[in-house]
């Protein structure tokens, strides 16, 4: 005796359409290309911004964590790998 082949059987379910919260307070924009990590002296630029408003700049290269703020008129200041982990630690 053949078996009859199994049809999937089609389940309709209602869902709840979600609703969107409220925007994100913070949010970092990445740019990132492969063939630029392989490149020496090479780093990752992050912009952080709350809502519309740039708050700084993070720039990880090959060993280092450096941040500018967008206010200050100088360079990036380097933070070391051990002060980051403190800060990191601290806040949560």
């Amino acid at each position: 005796m053949a078996r009859k082949p199994k049809t999937k059987r089609r389940v309709h379910r209602r869902t709840k359409r979600r609703t969107r919260g409220p925007e994100p307070r913070y949010k970092v924009d990445v740019s990132l290309h492969a063939w630029d990590i392989a490149k020496a002296g090479a780093a990752i630029m992050l912009l952080v911004r709350e809502r519309d408003e740039l708050l700084g700049t993070i720039q990880i290269g090959q060993g280092s964590f450096r941040w500018k703020s967008a206010h200050s008129k100088k360079g990036f200041r380097p933070i070391s790998w051990g002060k980051l982990a403190d800060k990191l630690n601290e806040a949560g």
